[in-house]
């Protein structure tokens, strides 16, 4: 059972992964958007652990969804390359 379990689990990571490099070829301003906000949520996060104030989340949060938001609207004008 833990070998069919460990193969359930590996041909799921590698079906995974296939999606994200065929995602990230179709949509490659997506993924630029999606790791700029992951990069900005660490930078906020881990600091923001150590000494908690109010404005500090807002900022982060507006900081994380701009990317995303810009994002988007980049997506509509640009299509990806074939």
């Amino acid at each position: 059972m833990f070998k069919r379990t460990r193969t359930y689990l590996r041909t799921l990571g590698l079906r995974a992964y296939c999606h994200l490099q065929i995602f990230a070829a179709q949509e490659p301003v997506r993924v630029r958007a999606g790791i700029l906000s992951a990069v900005a949520v660490a930078g906020i996060l881990f600091p923001a652990v150590a000494d908690v104030s109010i404005p500090e989340p807002v900022i982060g949060g507006a900081v994380i969804a701009l990317p995303l938001l810009v994002g988007e609207s980049t997506r509509r004008k640009v299509s990806p390359l074939d």
